[in-house]
Formats: C-alpha cells, structure tokens, sequence
C-alpha cells in the first residue's frame, strides 16, 4: 500500500482560498489517480475527522468539506494518525512513524506537509513541503509526490 500522510492548512487551502483550495484537492486526485495511494490525515485538522460511519456527524465543518470536495472526484480519506500525545515532546514525525510501524502494508509513502517538524528529518526523502503564499499542494508539488510514491 502506498501512503499519502496528509497535512491540510497550507497544503489543501491557499492564498486563493483560506478555507479549502479546490485546485489542490484537483492537485490531490493528480497523485491519487497516478499512485493509488492511500490518504491518511496527518494534520491536527484529524481531530475533527471519523473513521467510524456512526461517528460522522462529529466530523468538523472544515473536514466535512475537504471529505466532501474528495469524494465528489473519487478518493476518499482512508485514515488518520494517532492523537498527539500530552505532557511530552510528541511531533508529527513521530506520530507518521507509530503509523508506518503499525501497518506493515505500506511499501512506500509520501508525507505532504507546510511545516518542517524537528522530527521530519528521518523522512526527508519522503516529504513534500507545500506553502500558503505560493498555492499550497501545487501541480509541480504533486509531481514531486507521485514521483516520490511510484519510485
């Protein structure tokens, strides 16, 4: 299984759009349709995300709309890393590799983020960094990705 570890703020919205950038949720299926990759929620936004069919009308507004945006081209959120952990040094890096260790299915993986965490240097050639300013999950970024997922 191929893995897209997804952040949202600053990746799927932009200067464009604050809320959420239909051009990057185009820039998404890119990499979907050209890897069959899985996406799972990285970003603190999976707080306001459920899994579980009976859980849904918990879902926030702003991951309603990005679940929503996906599902009308076809792809759908596949799952989200674990909580971050209280009272200790706990960045996104290491909740992607709790993930990865978890799932001894994910051959390769891409993790498409705005922010470089202290701990993402052990995936460097795994990641995409995005900006706000400049579009966020951009054509080119997302070819940098798909790239990336079928090497």
């Amino acid at each position: 299984m191929k893995v897209i570890f997804l952040d949202v703020d600053g990746v799927m919205n932009s200067t464009d759009n604050e809320w959420l950038d239909l051009k990057c949720v185009d820039n998404l299926y890119t990499i979907v349709s050209q890897t069959d990759a899985k996406v799972v929620i990285s970003s603190s936004w999976r707080d306001g995300w459920h899994k579980e069919p009976e859980m849904k009308h918990l879902d926030s507004a702003e991951m309603a709309d990005l679940e929503s945006a996906m599902q009308d081209l076809g792809m759908e959120i596949y799952d989200k890393t674990r909580p971050q952990l209280s009272g200790v040094m706990d960045f996104r890096g290491n909740q992607i590799k709790d993930y990865i260790e978890s799932h001894d299915d994910i051959e390769n993986f891409v993790i498409i983020d705005d922010l470089f965490f202290p701990d993402f240097g052990q995936f460097e050639e795994h990641l995409v960094m995005t900006d706000f300013d400049e579009g966020g999950l951009t054509a080119d970024k997302a070819e940098m990705a798909v790239e990336i997922l079928n090497a």
